[in-house]
């Protein structure tokens, strides 16, 4: 054998690369690109960031969603076009006064007693100083009686824990007419009136969280006629339990036994 002839070694084709790896290894290229220049945008200026960002949407072949609204760190958007929030005005003086409580519980009386007001068992009036809610004699009482009527006493319950939820002075009112009264349990009609007012006074605050501080009972007797007395219509009228109202925050004590000579009566 020939030395000079040595063998010919084998060559070794290289094994062939799938298509795909071509394809995946120049997408990671560009995504590697990518997340370069997103991480170089906190120091670009803008121009250059649309002229990149334009140039990556050629790359890529789709179109980024809003690309210009990632505004770099070095520019700060403006703010002289931006709406500040309404912030809401605080209450004024007017609007937390006497005259919207008022109203507030007038307007829930009414509303809420509806159909006590239509049948007669309580009446609801008001002016700009004051509330006066009237329980009339035949619907609250019997004759020369102070047991409430089995029928008022969930109604005045309603109204004591509507009203406990104000800051008001209550003063509970107890009127008779001026036909005179005397038996073993009331010597005067001032006896009469100051039980009946207290009656009313115990169910306002059984169920409610009344405060009793600015509570005041009162028997008037027949000094404080709202009819004439001369009628047996006008007598009936005349006996009753009234609660009057008043706002406390604006009204001091002594303007309390003020407002109840303000009540009208008949003259």
């Amino acid at each position: 054998m020939n030395q000079s002839q040595k063998p010919k070694k084998k060559k070794v084709e290289d094994a062939p690369v799938p298509k795909w790896m071509v394809t995946f290894a120049d997408m990671m290229t560009l995504l590697l690109v990518f997340f370069v220049l997103i991480l170089s945008f906190s120091t670009m200026e803008q121009e250059r960031y649309r002229a990149i960002s334009m140039a990556l949407q050629d790359a890529f072949g789709f179109q980024m969603m809003n690309p210009l609204n990632l505004i770099p760190v070095d520019n700060p958007p403006r703010t002289e076009n931006i709406i500040e929030p309404i912030k809401p005005e605080p209450p004024t003086t007017e609007e937390t006064g006497s005259e919207d409580q008022l109203d507030a519980i007038g307007n829930r009386l009414e509303t809420n007693f509806t159909d006590e007001i239509e049948r007669g068992l309580m009446i609801v009036e008001r002016d700009e100083d004051h509330i006066i809610i009237r329980f009339p004699d035949d619907a609250a009482f019997g004759s020369a009686s102070d047991w409430l009527e089995p029928q008022m006493v969930p109604i005045i319950q309603r109204v004591g824990d509507l009203i406990s939820e104000y800051e008001m002075y209550v003063v509970v009112g107890g009127h008779t007419d001026n036909v005179p009264i005397n038996t073993d349990r009331y010597r005067s009609n001032w006896e009469l009136s100051a039980a009946r007012a207290t009656s009313v006074a115990h169910e306002l605050t059984w169920m409610s969280d009344m405060n009793e501080e600015y509570l005041y009972v009162v028997g008037n007797g027949d000094a404080r006629p709202i009819a004439t007395n001369a009628t047996p219509e006008g007598r009936t009228k005349n006996r009753r339990v009234e609660i009057l109202l008043m706002e406390r925050d604006i009204t001091e004590e002594r303007e309390v036994f003020q407002g109840i000579q303000q009540v009208p009566t008949y003259r």
